[in-house]
C-alpha cells in the first residue's frame, strides 16, 4: 500500500500492479494518515478493460485499466469534498489557471501547447487530460492529477480558476463570453455524473456556482499565435 496526496486528499492504494505505483508516483507523500482507500478488484480492472475496447477499440494495458479504475472511485468521493472531476486541458499562468475544455479531439492540448510556445517559463501545465476541481473559501481550485493524459504533460501543483474557454475549431480566431447557462450544459458534458441523486444535486450545486463566479468563454480558433491572444486579451483585457 501507498499514500498520495491528491487536490489535498490523503488516499491510499492497494494496487495489483507495480506500473501502477510508478504512474502515481509524482504525487506519493511521506504522511502515513489518510482519508480514503482504494484496493481496484479484479471486476473494477475489468469494467475499465471492457469501456477501453467499447470506446477506443483496445483495452490498453492491465496497469492503466486499473490506475482509470483508482480515478473512477476518487471521482465519486470528491463530490463530498466540494469537488469534481472535469476533462480538460489546464495551465497555470501569473499563478492563476486557466482551463480549455471540448470534447476529445477538438484541439485542447494543442492550444495549451500554444501557450507554452507564446509565453514560455510563465506557463506551467497543471494537467492535459484528467484534473480535478475543488472550491475551497469561496474560489475554485484546479489540481494537477496522475491522470496527466497520453503525453503525460503535468506536474504536482495547483491554482484557483482565472477563466474557463470552451474551444471549437474555427477558420478564423474569435472569443466571446458564455452565459452561464450554456456554460452549465457544456461543463456537465465534461465531467462525470454520479449516479447517486444526493451526489449529482451536490454538483449541480458546485457547477452553478462556478458558471455565476469564474468567467467562462467560448473560442473558435486556428492552430496560429492568434488563438493565444485573442484569447488572452479576453481574459486580461
Amino acid at each position: 500500500m501507498k499514500i498520495y496526496r491528491i487536490a489535498e486528499m490523503n488516499i491510499a492504494v492497494q494496487a495489483r500492479y507495480e506500473e501502477t505505483y510508478l504512474y502515481m508516483q509524482d504525487f506519493l507523500t511521506d504522511s502515513e494518515d489518510y482519508e480514503l482507500y482504494i484496493e481496484p478488484t479484479d471486476e473494477m480492472i475489468r469494467h475499465e478493460a471492457e469501456l477501453g475496447e467499447e470506446i477506443h477499440g483496445t483495452a490498453g494495458s492491465m496497469y492503466i485499466c486499473e490506475a482509470v479504475a483508482i480515478l473512477r472511485v476518487i471521482c465519486d468521493y470528491i463530490i463530498d469534498k466540494s469537488g469534481f472531476f472535469l476533462h480538460c486541458s489546464c495551465l497555470k499562468y501569473k499563478d492563476e489557471a486557466i482551463i480549455f475544455t471540448a470534447p476529445s479531439g477538438t484541439g485542447k492540448s494543442t492550444h495549451a501547447s500554444l501557450w507554452r510556445q507564446h509565453f514560455g517559463g510563465e506557463v506551467v501545465m497543471i494537467n492535459d487530460d484528467k484534473p480535478l476541481v475543488r472550491e475551497k473559501d469561496s474560489r475554485f481550485v484546479i489540481y494537477g492529477t496522475p491522470w496527466n493524459g497520453k503525453h503525460g504533460i503535468g506536474c504536482n501543483t495547483s491554482a484557483p480558476v482565472r477563466a474557463v474557454v470552451f474551444l471549437s475549431q474555427a477558420t478564423e480566431n474569435q472569443a466571446a463570453p458564455v452565459e452561464p447557462i450554456e456554460a452549465m450544459t457544456l461543463l456537465l458534458q465534461q465531467t462525470v455524473l454520479p449516479t447517486d441523486k444526493a451526489q449529482l444535486s451536490k454538483l449541480l450545486d458546485m457547477l452553478g456556482r462556478m458558471v455565476e463566479t469564474v468567467p467562462m468563454y467560448r473560442l473558435g480558433c486556428t492552430i496560429s499565435d492568434e488563438a493565444v491572444t485573442t484569447i488572452y486579451n479576453k481574459i486580461y483585457g
